[in-house]
């Protein structure tokens, strides 16, 4: 039984002001926390470029220092306007770092390339065949007027200058920089990789962590097609800071995410609760039509009789079956009820022992002869007596058998005929049930055994109960390890079938061992 369209309606309105606001908040929370992580991403890798090129010239002042240092005799010579071979003999004698000192004559420094560094011009050119992977590197020499006579330089392999000054270039050279944003303070969680043309990585300050940020900048001069990464170490704050805005978003994520999960589970259960209560409204109104028809059958029959209102004996015997199977109707009705209420509580002890079928089949039909011959129904039975027993309490069984039949005889129509046959399989005892009535329509086949459950199919709204039977039927063959099942046609009928484990030697231990309470 469902809930009107404006109780759902205004459910799903209340829900819906409480997961909007939520998905909201959570939403504008992830995209600021968003918007912090991409500015602080931005930021970084700005910084890394910044401190890239601040390596890259570290590196051209390192090579202009050596370059003054080894070419200052050779200057001074020249300066004072010696010859040639002095000005060679100079430059030879001014490093070993560095190989094949050379002068080069003004007018022969045509196709070479210009640096400035520091506003002092660096000369370079590449070399060819043997000294290919080379840079020639010098500076210009003044005569004694000042004007240039030449330059003076060496031939210089620029990864093994690289490689060898790595370490003083970073650790000396640029703290010594005043122009360095944030000084070397903020560089000191940062990892500096250099690469050559072939992008092998040729020397490393510091392993790098996550290459997010990392930024690669391209080296000039003799160092040109050598190039300088910068990215943050494993431990750098803006590494940390990354995971600390991930796990945030990651938390306010799963807060949004259990707020609407509880919404919608509030949403389904409040839903739920009503149905229920509305289905035990129903019960209660069922259950009390129920009680009231057999007891008003039982008054009239016994004020008949008081009254001796009958005509003849054959007259008095059919007003006693009216009371004997209206109470029986009563009866059952009232087991049902118990019944329930003793599942529902988990109060429902089972003491299982080997339940002969066939015995139980002829007793329980016995039982209802009385009312299957009144309402003149034909009754067929297949329960070969050599049918293994099963395993349960004959007692539950039977109630389950009754409230089977009860259906049955209750939703049948013009075809009234019902066939009880049994059978036994893989180690198992199944009895079933079949009539000819009104049949179950597939998506109700499951609805049927939820409890106070009653279809609202026009062709059974003028069948009384209260909506139990096939509910406790359920719970009883689940509580014995079995199942029923269900094939249904509509308009042809049904066929029920309680699926048991059949009875074996475990049966016969200690009754203690046997018992199992329904819950």
């Amino acid at each position: 039984m469902a809930i009107s369209r404006f109780r759902r309606g205004a459910l799903f309105a209340a829900a819906l002001g409480v997961a909007i606001p939520a998905a909201l908040l959570a939403g504008t929370g992830i995209y600021l926390t968003l918007r912090i992580a991409r500015a602080v991403e931005t930021d970084t890798r700005r910084y890394n470029s910044y401190i890239g090129q601040q390596v890259a010239e570290a590196f051209e002042q390192e090579l202009l220092d050596h370059l003054r240092r080894a070419v200052a005799t050779a200057e001074n010579a020249a300066r004072e306007g010696a010859p040639r071979v002095v000005i060679e003999a100079a430059l030879a004698d001014g490093t070993r770092e560095f190989e094949g000192s050379h002068l080069v004559p003004l007018d022969d420094l045509n196709g070479v390339s210009l640096l400035v560094v520091e506003s002092q011009p660096v000369i370079y050119a590449p070399g060819e065949g043997a000294r290919r992977g080379q840079y020639f590197t010098g500076v210009l020499l003044r005569g004694p007027a000042g004007q240039v006579i030449g330059a003076g330089g060496w031939w210089i392999r620029p990864a093994v200058f690289l490689r060898n000054h790595l370490d003083m270039v970073y650790h000396e050279r640029m703290p010594q920089n005043p122009r360095l944003y944030g000084g070397i303070e903020n560089a000191r969680n940062l990892s500096v990789e250099l690469f050559d043309a072939q992008q092998q990585r040729i020397g490393n300050v510091r392993e790098p962590g996550p290459h997010a940020t990392a930024r690669t900048e391209p080296m000039g001069g003799p160092f040109e097609g050598f190039s300088v990464r910068v990215g943050s170490t494993a431990n750098a704050p803006a590494v940390w800071t990354g995971y600390f805005l991930a796990l945030q978003i990651a938390f306010i994520a799963l807060m949004g995410l259990a707020i609407l999960a509880a919404t919608v589970f509030g949403f389904r259960y409040t839903v739920r609760q009503l149905e229920l209560a509305q289905l035990k409204s129903a019960f209660v109104s069922n259950v009390t039509h129920e009680l009231k028809t057999p007891v008003a059958l039982i008054r009239l029959a016994v004020e008949t009789l008081e009254m001796r209102r009958v005509k003849s004996p054959e007259e008095t015997d059919r007003f006693l079956r009216t009371i004997g199977r209206e109470t029986q109707r009563l009866g059952q009705l009232v087991d049902n009820i118990l019944d329930f209420a003793r599942l529902e509580a988990g109060q429902v002890t089972f003491r299982f022992s080997p339940v002969e079928l066939p015995a139980l089949v002829r007793d329980v039909l016995e039982a209802l002869k009385p009312r299957l011959d009144h309402l003149e129904f034909k009754v067929e039975t297949d329960v070969p007596e050599t049918l293994p027993p099963a395993r349960g309490d004959a007692m539950a069984l039977t109630h389950c058998l009754l409230n089977l039949l009860d259906n049955a005889i209750k939703y049948s129509r013009t075809r009234k005929e019902i066939r009880v046959s049994g059978a036994a399989r893989d180690g198992t005892v199944s009895l079933s049930v079949s009539d000819r009535g009104i049949g179950i329509a597939p998506p109700d086949r499951r609805r049927i055994f939820e409890k106070f459950v009653r279809l609202e199919d026009g062709l059974v709204h003028d069948v009384r109960g209260a909506g139990l039977g096939l509910s406790l039927v359920d719970q009883i063959i689940r509580a014995h390890g079995g199942r029923v099942d269900v094939v249904s046609a509509v308009g042809e009928g049904s066929t029920f079938t309680l699926v048991l484990p059949a009875a074996t030697e475990a049966v016969t231990l200690p009754a203690e061992s046997q018992r199992r309470t329904a819950s």
